[in-house]
């Protein structure tokens, strides 16, 4: 090996070093991102359930019924829980964590069996490519 064969071998390994840091900054951005999400997740459905308080409470008061609004805070309610639980599987995902459904385990993606309580782990053969935040998809306050 020459003098110009070691730099090109140095440069090639700084290059690869370099693409590894650039991805492993991307993942750790679109993970806060997601964690954000859930954060803000979390504040709608606190805000959802004081506004079912507080119509509970003006219906006890006022000794009326309105059940429909009752209901369509709960159903608020349960949609923000469902996009909490989807921004939290993306974050699992992008981590490589799957979650045994048996007994609530985090496994890494590459295990068969759950480590607690040996319960087959579903396997997916292809690890989704897409982990960007999109605000748009957020829910319209």
């Amino acid at each position: 090996m020459d003098f110009k064969d070691e730099i090109d071998f140095i440069s090639e390994k700084a290059k690869q070093l370099t693409d590894t840091g650039i991805r492993k900054a991307d993942e750790v951005i679109g993970i806060s991102k997601l964690k954000l999400r859930c954060i803000q997740l979390d504040a709608l459905i606190k805000a959802k359930y004081t506004e079912l308080g507080r119509t509970m409470y003006g219906m006890v008061k006022n000794d009326s019924s309105d059940a429909d609004r009752i209901a369509q805070a709960v159903m608020d309610i349960d949609h923000l829980y469902k996009k909490m639980a989807q921004c939290n599987a993306r974050i699992e995902l992008m981590k490589k964590i799957v979650t045994c459904p048996v007994c609530g385990t985090k496994n890494r993606f590459s295990n068969t069996y759950c480590t607690a309580c040996m319960h087959k782990l579903v396997s997916t053969d292809e690890e989704p490519e897409d982990y960007s935040f999109n605000p748009d998809d957020a829910e319209n306050r």
